[in-house]
């Protein structure tokens, strides 16, 4: 049976929450205000904008683990690599595997910021329980690569789904796919098209 595991940064959606309420709320207000009315095509551009974007930036990235492959889906690119032409793992500036063809970076999987990798103690057992967990070579553990951070977490579940994969060994491996995110791109072009609109009446 075919398993997938979605990551995307939780951040981003209570962020895309916070300017979606603002965006209703600011609409709404110039609605209900009393001779506000005629004003509502100027303020309607930055909801609009901030939506479409936020869409784009904050909600749609994520890292998917599929049976065979990796999919990164990044705002406007889409690329998926299957585990057999992963040649390295980075963490260091977030989630980054590299290819034959080159590297491929995670926009939903950022290292932790610099607060949060400062109150991390790699030395933490509670880090060590994983047994996917990634070290490096004095068997410590990376505060990127940490189970918990957006990109540990990517790391860790790649290099469970590796291991896999080699236990089922003989599978063909296919060739990195780069596409075009054609679900974001329509959504770029409509938000600009609409608030292009809105401006020249």
């Amino acid at each position: 049976m075919s398993e997938r595991t979605v990551l995307r940064p939780r951040m981003g959606l209570v962020v895309y929450g916070v300017i979606a309420a603002m965006a209703l709320v600011a609409v709404i207000s110039v609605m209900i205000t009393p001779g506000a009315e005629r004003h509502l095509l100027s303020v309607l551009p930055l909801p609009i904008l901030a939506l479409g974007l936020g869409w784009i930036t904050l909600v749609s990235p994520s890292v998917v683990f599929t049976d065979d492959a990796l999919e990164v889906n990044n705002p406007l690119k889409k690329t998926v690599v299957p585990y057999g032409q992963i040649e390295l793992v980075e963490t260091t500036r977030g989630f980054t595997v590299t290819t034959p063809e080159g590297k491929v970076s995670a926009w939903a999987a950022p290292p932790p910021d610099r607060l949060s990798a400062e109150r991390m103690d790699p030395r933490d057992p509670l880090l060590w329980k994983d047994p996917r967990r990634l070290t490096d070579e004095s068997q410590s553990i990376r505060t990127s690569a940490a189970p918990g951070t957006y990109s540990g977490d990517a790391a860790v579940n790649l290099t469970h789904r590796r291991a896999q994969q080699q236990r089922d060994a003989g599978t063909p491996i296919g060739p990195v796919v780069r596409t075009q995110n054609v679900l974001n791109t329509v959504v770029l072009i409509t938000t600009v098209l609409v608030v292009g609109a809105i401006i020249a009446i």
